[in-house]
């Protein structure tokens, strides 16, 4: 990686065992604690990991004593360094020395990942490994800060980096499926819902929000929702403008992306405020006879 990270590599199974934050922390200590090369350990600052992943010190340092709680990871044994260099001994003690911990699936993420990194490294000569898991990309360079005062509130970076982890996972599925079979993505919001483990009003504000600031083109199609564009992430620290819980078309045009038409799916009338409990339950009814999502 470079000194900014771009991506970490993350995958679905993840999330059945870590929240959004541990699994970003731990797919970025992984990366470097899986590599012989580096002897199998992470050497990084709390500041490092701010800067990369777009946190603040006191959620990096929370997240890494939950992931020593769930033996994710551990703190490995510093050594002593030959070296007389004052600064390079500083940093070498303010750093963490973390290694891969002794749960079954951080030892399995751990592995397959080493054969995937070694897979890159060898280019095309390399036999492509047979793995359980299936890796995606998870852009985190679009949270980076530009300058030190560049701050957000914390519920607007959770959403935002729910937000990039989705992007990553829709974004792999739709490159898998441009290359071998060439049809739209096509995922239904409680599928989503189950696999990243969070709630459905939680992924359709994502989608709403990947749709604004114009990382995704879709349409609702009944209970599926029609994924026919993903593109890369630049920077996402700009946020959103409002968080919606039901899901909205936005047609843009080939030749200006930059302009969005939001189309909204014909809905039901809700009843109004002395509304009688037969008309309620009519449209809860008619609700799910439409397929809404």
């Amino acid at each position: 990686m470079n000194k900014n990270t771009t991506f970490v590599f993350m995958t679905k199974g993840l999330f059945e065992h870590l929240n959004e934050t541990d699994a970003y922390v731990f797919s970025f200590v992984a990366y470097f604690a899986c590599d012989d090369k580096k002897g199998n350990i992470f050497r990084r600052t709390t500041a490092s990991l701010c800067k990369n992943l777009g946190y603040s010190a006191n959620t990096v340092r929370a997240a890494i004593e939950r992931l020593v709680k769930k033996k994710f990871l551990s703190h490995a044994e510093k050594n002593e360094s030959p070296t007389k260099d004052l600064r390079y001994k500083y940093f070498d003690d303010i750093s963490h020395h973390l290694e891969i911990g002794k749960n079954q699936y951080a030892q399995e993420f751990s592995s397959e990942l080493r054969q995937v990194l070694t897979g890159l490294r060898a280019g095309d000569k390399h036999k492509k490994p047979s793995l359980k898991n299936i890796f995606f990309k998870v852009y985190v360079s679009a949270l980076q800060a530009k300058t030190k005062d560049e701050k957000w509130k914390r519920n607007q970076s959770r959403h935002l980096h729910k937000a990039l982890v989705l992007h990553g996972f829709l974004h792999n599925k739709v490159k898998f499926r441009d290359k071998y079979v060439k049809t739209s993505l096509s995922l239904s919001v409680p599928y989503l819902s189950a696999m990243m483990q969070w709630s459905r009003n939680t992924i359709r504000r994502i989608i709403n929000t990947l749709t604004q600031i114009g990382l995704i083109t879709m349409r609702v199609d009944g209970r599926r929702v029609i994924f026919t564009g993903i593109k890369m992430p630049e920077r996402v620290r700009a946020g959103y403008n409002q968080l919606k819980s039901r899901l909205f078309s936005f047609a843009q045009s080939a030749s200006n992306n930059a302009n969005a038409t939001e189309l909204k799916p014909e809905g039901l009338k809700r009843p109004g405020a002395y509304a009688t409990p037969a008309e309620h339950a009519a449209f809860l009814a008619s609700h799910r006879t439409r397929g809404i999502p």
